[in-house]
């Protein structure tokens, strides 16, 4: 281990009391250091006399070889004088082998040779001084150089032996002790041998002092220790011991002051012993000194030098010895935790170069008792465990001390300082530690500077019983309880922050200072307030000749936990101050006892309380008044927060009876003391919940003493801001009192004190300087609130409210505001209220909205003209008798596209169409039957063909998250639900047809050629995606005449209606052109377009939910006008029910079969175009019952709905419905049926211009209507616009883009379609409305009882009671807008009126 840790590996305790230093040395190696040659000593003695010739080793140490080689000492050898060895050559002594050299007083043994030393093991060497020279040295394992009592005779003109018969020990590095008691003395004034050779400490070379005593005969004191000396250019290995310890002296003598070690070398290693500790005795001895100058450690040999013990007093053994470090010149005095009253004593520190660090520890006492001294080292100056370093003389208390260091460290240590301290370090540190300044008379004031960080800890505490100046740059820090910095005047400065934790306490004049001394000349018989209070000096330099006792100055941040207490205490040049809720500042019965506002003393002994802030009660004996004084008049503080306590109280009786002892008969009578001053310069001050700043008086005695008044308590705000600027200076929720303290029994009560504050500017008032309240205006200076004139009385506007303007109100008129943010000044209007009294007023208003909506619906008819086009809004004009296109139905293929087709080429090849099964939604999608039908049997594979329907109904299955979406999306907005649910209908759609057409390779077909070419199966729906059907069609290689069958072979014919009788789809005959053409065999084409157009036009007036009713019009339409005209082809057609699902759901459709199954239908020639003849006979049809056509057997069908049996015959598809079981159909209403009633389609009404000039029109009047209900919201809260937009989310916005969109769209396909979803998120928007309502409901309610309190308040643009206007329009213009969309859709999708005609003549001919 170097040399440089090796501070930490020995604690030893340090004791010295010595004014002399003397220098010896037993050899001209030893010559004093020149940085020791201003040591207050003696003269140093003669050199030594020269060395004796070298001896031999063969002859003269009996050993074997020569000191140039290698000489080897293998016997015990005896030695009667000193000897000198010198060679060039190794030295060794064998194990076991002894030398002995202590025969002779003052034997020393010299080495000196070039090569290596080795000491054996279990060998020994004794001598009185043993000095070695050598390049390597080993000490062997349990090998000794032993020189413990043996010394020889120290320096001369040294008292290291003590004198007298006390049996005391001797002295040397440090005192030793006396056991002698001696009242008149402190104990440490009381020791045996004192300390010598402080200048050569750094390489000792004297011998340790004799013991005394107890006896004149016989001396039994321990002989001192001697001296030891080992340099060694290279390595020395200790793994033996070391001792020059003093001798013993038993219960009769004192012991022996330890010696002289000196170890050099280069490299040292071992966990060997060095010694030289003080001697046991009746008075312990002091240790020696013991230098080591070794650069390297690599073991941590133990090394000791504390002082012997006593066993004439077992507390104070001899005072500790010297360590010093050479390498990092560190002095370590260590009495090994043994207590004593012996000082080490240190003599002047040196200059060049200067001390790195400084250790007093383990019990050890270390004094600096010279005049004028300084301390002064590079590094540490550190105490613990018991340690103690003092400076000075107890009884003669008249000098100065310094310190300078980097660092001091106290850790349960003591320093004491008998006059001044001048001390300056970067950081100084104390744990359970004390620092104790005596001033004794006049002694300069004693300042502590610590630049850095002082902290104080564990109880730890600064004490001066004079003036004490603490000065720093960094942090002071009084951490908890029993930490204390007290000085009969302090002063502390210059601190970044200082820190007074819960408990500690600072405190000036001392607390156990004289009664009359304790408070300095506070001017007690002055009338005025004495001018440094107001304009303390600039410095911060401690001043006798103020009032101040304790101060803080040019401090930024104070923040107190604990006490602070004083007579005068003042904080100058301070930025803030925090008193916490355990925080207290007091100077409560510390100020003047009397002066001009003594109270009286009667002549019965009765005396009266003293007056300051007010006069004191009748019966008063003095007063005792304290003051306190933050900041000053040209630096005030910036911020005081106070959450704890500010006390300048006045004494009370039972405080101060045992001080004033001159009225011990009636002291009863006393009376209490006045309050104090508490001066405050302050820029902004906070006092919390908890907190109090008093200046009570004090109580009177209890046989009629009078109260003490209450103090002063004044603010002088240094800049109070006004007008914009102004900040609030001061929050107060605590409490500030000056209340007079109480009499007893008859004795009067003291008067209150005051608390004043500065003068405030105008619009400002009170002691705190607050704007007037609100309604009151102040236009001159003062504080007194009387000032604050009220508002002249103005009439001021609904929904307003006085306000306070920052810096208060300065001249009239007073200004108001609103009660809300939602009305806008000068009439604290609305948003709403503006934009209607802008224009007039309501009915203005109502007027100009109506003329401009026209106006607007106007322009946007017109635009809509030239932006669609006059082509493409055709009239409901009819079609020109004889013409071939029908116009009446929109959604069948034109003519044009049937005309294109061959009819006769698809019907030759069709053989079959399947229905898919379902309504194609998430739930229950589409889906075919497994086995083929009859008609299919010939043509496909079954096996094939099922695994044909299990892929069909695979791909045809939806997947989990597109339900998930779609029911996500109806809950937020449903039209976006069904625009999803018909974009996935499509993709399935086209999933399917590609599957078919490219991907399925048809193997189910038996048509070779089918298979090869992908032709067969078709698949394909109705527009509105709700009903799919498979085409199964011919390969033209089958080679069978009877296929394809004809169409009276596939009698009865079953067609479905796509749809499912709702307002987005309602049921619909979709004639495609494999359907056209089949019928087209029996029945021409403009016949059966006919048919199907007025199918459909009544179809559409079927309504979910309503399938009962609606189904009779369609089934009277059916017997009155379609099956008299198809009576001519032989057919007849009925509304049916098929294929109903596991779901509950029926596809409903007509069923088309031969009149007379006898006979085949006729030609389409023979139908004479479909007109009717009215006495052609019927062929034996019965237009009023069908139960009277003749069916075949094996295509009879039992279907029960709701559980009733049909009399009537079936197809294999269904049942047919009539007029006597219609009842019996199953009505599915859903959630959305309540809707149903408002939105349906209905019958053309024509006139589609002016329905679409009314429909932009209500909807410019919708979207103007929204905008005011939301603005009507907004000046009642953002939250209800909020809801009304969000629940559902923008539903109430989005039916105008959307009505916009379906009136400018192309094509009545397209705008039906368009106006349909315009429809839905109009009627979808009644949620919106509704939500509306609600919020202007509970706040009606919730504004009507707040009236009842401030009945000027007016939240709504309109009388309270008409609230629900705007909501209650909305609606009515959603149900008109319902109403007028169906309309437009019929327009749109029926332009033939002549379809509902009653006139069977009418609609055959149109």
């Amino acid at each position: 281990m170097d040399s440089n840790n090796n501070n930490n590996n020995n604690n030893n305790n340090e004791d010295s009391d010595n004014f002399d230093d003397f220098n010896s040395s037993l050899s001209s190696n030893y010559s004093s250091d020149e940085r020791f040659q201003h040591d207050y000593s003696p003269p140093s003695p003669p050199p030594p006399p020269p060395r004796p010739p070298t001896v031999s080793c063969e002859g003269d140490l009996d050993g074997v070889g020569t000191l140039d080689t290698t000489c080897q000492i293998v016997s015990d050898l005896n030695l009667t004088d000193s000897v000198y060895i010198r060679g060039t050559g190794n030295f060794y002594i064998l194990p076991n082998v002894k030398i002995n050299c202590s025969y002779n007083p003052g034997c020393q043994i010299a080495i000196n040779i070039t090569g290596n030393f080795s000491l054996g093991q279990n060998s020994t060497i004794i001598a009185s001084a043993f000095d070695l020279y050598a390049f390597n040295a080993t000490l062997g394992s349990g090998s000794l150089i032993n020189t413990t009592g043996l010394a020889g005779d120290p320096p001369s003109q040294t008292s290291g032996s003590p004198r007298g018969l006390d049996g005391s020990g001797g002295g040397y590095g440090g005192r030793g002790a006396s056991c002698l008691f001696n009242d008149s003395k402190l104990p440490e004034d009381v020791w045996g041998g004192d300390t010598y050779s402080w200048s050569t400490l750094d390489k000792p070379s004297s011998y340790g002092s004799k013991g005394g005593s107890t006896s004149k005969e016989v001396d039994y004191g321990g002989g001192g220790g001697g001296w030891v000396r080992i340099e060694v250019p290279g390595y020395l290995l200790v793994n033996g011991s070391i001792f020059a310890d003093g001798g013993e002296g038993g219960n009769k003598g004192g012991g022996g002051s330890g010696g002289s070690v000196h170890l050099k070398a280069y490299r040292m290693s071992g966990g060997g012993k060095v010694s030289a500790c003080g001697g046991n005795g009746f008075g312990g001895g002091g240790g020696g000194r013991v230098s080591v100058d070794v650069f390297s450690w690599h073991d941590e040999p133990q090394i000791l030098s504390h002082g012997g013990s006593s066993y004439g007093c077992s507390d104070n053994a001899g005072g500790a010895g010297t360590l010093y470090d050479a390498v990092p010149r560190s002095l370590i005095i260590s009495n090994h935790n043994r207590s004593t009253d012996s000082y080490t004593i240190l003599m002047e520190f040196p200059n060049q170069p200067l001390w790195t660090n400084v250790y007093v520890r383990n019990q050890a006492k270390a004094s600096v008792p010279l005049f004028w001294s300084r301390v002064q080292v590079q590094g540490q100056i550190k105490l613990e465990a018991g340690g103690e370093l003092s400076f000075g003389l107890a009884h003669l208390a008249s000098s100065e001390f310094e310190l300078l260091a980097e660092e001091l460290l106290m850790s349960d240590s003591v320093i004491k300082v008998y006059g001044a301290l001048r001390m300056s370090v970067k950081m100084f540190l104390m744990w359970n530690s004390q620092l104790l300044v005596d001033g004794g008379g006049d002694v300069a004031t004693s300042l502590l500077e610590a630049s850095n960080l002082l902290v104080l800890r564990e109880s730890s505490s600064i004490r001066s019983n004079a003036n004490l100046g603490v000065h720093g740059q960094g942090l002071l820090n009084l951490t908890g309880p029993g930490d204390v910095i007290e000085a009969q005047r302090l002063v502390l400065s210059l601190f970044y922050g200082i820190h007074i934790g819960p408990g500690s306490i600072l405190r000036g004049p001392l607390e156990s200072a004289d009664k009359l001394n304790m408070s300095a000349r506070l001017y007690c018989d002055r009338r005025d307030c004495p001018g440094e209070l107001l304009h303390p000096p600039e410095d911060c330099n401690v001043n006798s000749s103020l009032s101040f006792t304790l101060q803080i100055c040019r401090v930024e941040d104070v923040i107190v936990e604990g006490l602070v207490t004083g007579s005068v205490v003042h904080f100058h040049r301070a930025r803030t101050i925090d008193v916490l809720p355990s925080g207290v500042i007091t100077a409560s019965g510390l100020g003047c006892i009397g002066g001009i506002g003594k109270g009286e003393v009667l002549s019965n002994g009765l005396s009266g309380g003293g007056g300051h802030g007010g006069s004191g009660g009748t019966g008063c004996y003095n007063g005792t008044c304290a003051e306190g004084v933050i900041g000053s008049v040209e630096h005030p503080l910036s911020s005081l927060s106070v959450e704890g306590s500010v006390r300048v109280d006045g004494e009370s009786y039972q405080d101060g009876r045992k001080a004033y002892a001159i009225f011990r008969n009636q002291s009863g009578g006393l009376g209490g003391g006045s309050g104090g001053t508490v001066l405050l310069f302050l820029t902004t001050l906070m006092v919390g919940d908890s907190a109090s700043l008093s200046s009570f008086g004090g109580n009177g005695g209890p046989l009629g003493g009078g109260g003490g008044a209450g103090g002063r308590v004044h603010f002088h705000w240094s800049n109070i801001p006004t007008g914009d600027l102004y900040q609030p200076i001061a929050s107060v929720k605590g409490s500030i009192l000056a209340r007079g303290g109480l009499g007893g029994a008859q004795g009067g009560a003291g008067e209150n004190g005051t608390v004043t504050g500065k003068s405030c500017p105008k619009g400002l008032y009170g002691t705190f300087c607050k704007e007037c309240p609100s309604g009151t205006y102040k236009n001159v200076v003062g504080s007194d609130e009387s000032l604050c004139k009220s508002c002249p009385s103005l009439e001021l506007p609904h929904r307003a409210a006085y306000i306070i303007v920052r810096g208060g109100v300065t001249e009239a008129p007073c200004p108001y505001k609103c009660i809300s943010d939602r009305y806008h000044m000068p009439h604290c209007y609305t948003a709403l209220e503006e934009l209607i009294y802008t224009f007039g007023g309501p009915w203005l208003f109502c007027l100009l909205l109506l003329g401009l909506l026209i106006l607007l619906a106007l322009v946007l008819s017109v635009a809509r003209m030239r932006f669609v086009g006059a082509d493409e809004l055709p009239g409901p004009a009819p079609t020109q008798h004889g013409s071939q296109i029908d116009h009446s139905f929109p959604f069948l293929e034109s003519l044009n596209e049937v005309l294109e087709t061959n009819r006769a080429e698809e019907s030759q090849s069709h053989v079959h169409r399947m229905y898919f099964m379902g309504p194609n939604t998430f739930s229950e999608p589409w889906h075919l039957p497994h086995s083929p039908p009859e008609q299919l049997k010939d043509i496909v594979y079954e096996g094939a063909f099922n695994r044909f329907i299990d892929e069909v109904n695979l791909l045809a299955t939806y997947q989990w998250w597109e339900g998930s979406v779609c029911s996500i999306l109806s809950v937020l907005a449903y039209p976006l639900a069904w625009s999803w649910l018909q974009w996935r209908r499509r993709m399935k759609l086209q999933r399917l047809r590609e599957f078919v057409r490219s991907e399925y390779d048809h193997a189910c077909l038996r048509s070779c050629r089918s298979r090869a070419l992908y032709e067969g199966i078709k698949v394909a729906a109705t527009p509105d995606l709700m009903l799919a059907y498979v085409d199964f069609f011919l390969g033209g290689d089958e080679k069978r005449s009877d296929l394809p069958p004809r169409l009276h072979e596939r009698f009865p014919l079953g067609v479905l209606f796509g749809g499912d009788g709702s307002y987005m789809a309602p049921l619909t005959l979709h004639s495609d052109n494999i359907l056209t053409s089949l019928m087209s065999q029996s029945v021409p084409p403009t016949t059966w377009y006919r048919l199907v157009a007025g199918v459909n036009a009544h179809l559409r007036l079927a309504r979910r939910g309503y399938l009962r009713k609606s189904f009779r019009h369609v089934l009277r339409w059916l017997e009155s006008h379609a099956n008299p005209a198809l009576r001519n082809c032989g057919l007849r057609v009925d509304l049916a029910c098929f294929q109903v699902t596991a779901f509950g759901y029926h596809q409903y459709g007509l069923s088309v079969y031969a009149v007379d199954r006898n006979i085949e239908p006729s030609s389409p020639a023979e139908c004479r175009n479909g007109r009717v003849l009215a006495d052609q006979p019927s062929s034996g049809f019965n237009r009023g019952n069908s139960s009277d056509v003749q069916w075949e057997e094996p295509l009879l069908d039992q279907f029960d709905i709701k559980g009733e049996s049909f009399s009537r015959q079936k197809r294999p598809y269904g049942t047919i419905l009539d007029i006597g079981n219609i009842q019996s159909l199953e009505e599915r209403r859903d959630f959305f049926f309540p809707f149903s009633l408002i939105l349906h389609n209905t019958k053309p009404v024509g006139h589609q211009d002016l329905v679409g000039l009314v429909i932009s029109i209500v909807l410019l009047g919708d979207f103007s209507l929204v905008l005011l209900t939301l603005l009507q919201l907004y000046s009642v809260s953002m939250v209800d616009v909020f809801l009304v937009l969000f629940i559902l989310p923008l539903g109430i916005l989005l039916p105008f883009p959307a009505g916009i969109n379906a009136l400018f769209s192309h094509g009545p396909r397209r705008s039906a379609g368009l106006a349909r979803l315009y429809a839905l998120w109009n009627i979808t928007s009644v949620v919106n409305v509704a939500v509306a309502f609600i919020c202007g409901y509970v706040h009606f309610k919730s504004q009507a009882s707040r009236n009842k309190t401030s009945p000027y308040l007016q939240p709504w643009g309109m009388d309270e009671s008409e609230w629900w206007i705007f909501p209650a329009g909305l609606l009515f213009c959603k149900c008109l807008q319902s109403r007028l969309i169906n309309w437009h859709v019929a327009n749109l999708e029926i332009q033939d009126r002549s379809l509902y005609s009653t006139d069977l003549d009418v609609f055959w001919q149109s």
